[in-house]
């Protein structure tokens, strides 16, 4: 196989965020398919690429009839379980964007799809991809510092005051802060935590009247099988950004415009329209960043942060430096450089890898399930008020 035929399924901004490091893997990946039931939506992504591709109204005769051999599936939450299945029962390997799914009987399908049908899934959308996230987990499986101790992941950004259709901002339907900011969380601390999560114990609120419908903060405790505590913290009102704890720097590996808040921010009064949203995006701005938020684009490019995460072990502590790592030990601290950010083509260079070197994925389908209990044991907790035990965990993969 020369090049791997790709469908994206949802012209939306997450497969926007995909458009940019298409042409740095251009030898190994070449999009040729789009499904939305947007046709604008897929004729601007089309020129955005500057070229044509085979357009289709619904994902099943995407995966049906499409000249494609993988699927990228970011379509809202709630249908991501139609979209893999309809994907692994046409003989399609998956990217998946995060969560998995908004049910736990939506994954067991998945899995059983996925499996059945013997084609590749990488969960999509993962801070696991970045490289201070690898070099973390490799060094503590090094064993140079001693066994981990406790680990702890704290972002606040703005999450809740960005333009959002009212589909995004209701838990009920798969949307949110914790099902959209919950699994970049979860992820990273499974991967660093050794991946078995024993179980969780959490309190979510609401407390932007504009917002009712979803969560805009969590609070959650981790336990990992062996003991091992994790504390994971995310507020999205827009008040604080934890990029104040990180040189400035946030999810893009670009400094923020506002970085210590000194500007107030836009804060919009509710839900905007889909037509108000995709005239931003089409503008150049697709979150609807107001007066005080966004990024310097136009900066040198660092490692990406999301919010600050320290890992504690019996000989030392490790957190993200802009450039790599820094380890704090017994002689003093020290900084690991990491190789550059590869962004979201790192998703799509590891399903072609694993599609063309015929091996497992690093982040496979079960360990996507297993991340989506912990983000689901979030909410669920938070509303009984009581601790959740996890059933579906999974090893760190080891490739």
């Amino acid at each position: 196989m020369s090049r791997l035929r790709l469908g994206i399924a949802g012209a939306g901004i997450a497969a926007l965020q995909v458009l940019p490091h298409l042409k740095e893997i251009e030898d190994q990946i070449e999009l040729t398919a789009l499904a939305d039931i947007r046709r604008d939506n897929m004729d601007y992504f089309a020129q955005s690429l500057g070229r044509s591709l085979a357009c289709f109204e619904d994902v099943e005769a995407l995966c049906a009839q499409g000249p494609v051999d993988a699927v990228w599936v970011a379509s809202p939450n709630r249908l991501h379980a139609e979209h893999v299945i309809a994907a692994a029962r046409h003989g399609k390997h998956v990217i998946c964007e995060k969560p998995m799914a908004v049910t736990l009987e939506q994954c067991l399908a998945m899995v059983q799809a996925v499996e059945a049908a013997g084609v590749k899934y990488v969960q999509g959308h993962s801070k696991v991809y970045d490289a201070p996230v690898r070099a973390m987990g490799q060094l503590i499986r090094s064993g140079d510092l001693g066994r981990v101790t406790h680990l702890h992941t704290w972002n606040f950004n703005d999450w809740l005051i960005r333009a959002l259709m009212p589909e995004e901002v209701r838990t009920d339907l798969g949307a949110g802060p914790v099902f959209r900011q919950g699994p970049h969380q979860v992820d990273t601390i499974r991967y660093l935590g050794g991946g078995r999560v024993r179980s969780v114990r959490a309190q979510a609120g609401r407390h932007e009247p504009h917002f009712p419908d979803c969560e805009g903060n969590y609070t959650a405790f981790l336990e990992f099988e062996d003991g091992t505590p994790a504390t994971l913290i995310f507020d999205g009102y827009g008040y604080f950004d934890s990029v104040e704890l990180t040189w400035g720097v946030g999810e893009a590996g670009k400094p923020a415009k506002n970085p210590d808040s000194r500007i107030p921010k836009a804060r919009p009064p509710g839900p905007v329209s889909a037509q108000e949203k995709y005239a931003q995006v089409r503008g150049g701005n697709p979150y609807g960043y107001g007066t005080g938020g966004g990024w310097d684009m136009d900066a040198p490019q660092q490692q990406p942060f999301f919010g600050l995460t320290v890992v504690s072990c019996e000989r030392g502590v490790i957190r993200q430096s802009p450039d790599g790592l820094y380890v704090y030990d017994a002689g003093g601290r020290r900084e690991l450089p990491c190789p550059p950010p590869l962004g979201r083509a790192a998703e799509l260079r590891e399903l072609y890898e694993a599609v063309t070197q015929n091996r497992p994925t690093l982040l496979d389908v079960r360990w996507g399930m297993a991340s989506a209990e912990v983000v689901m044991g979030i909410l669920e907790s938070s509303r009984n008020r009581a601790e959740v035990r996890m059933q579906h965990q999974t090893d760190v993969p080891v490739l």
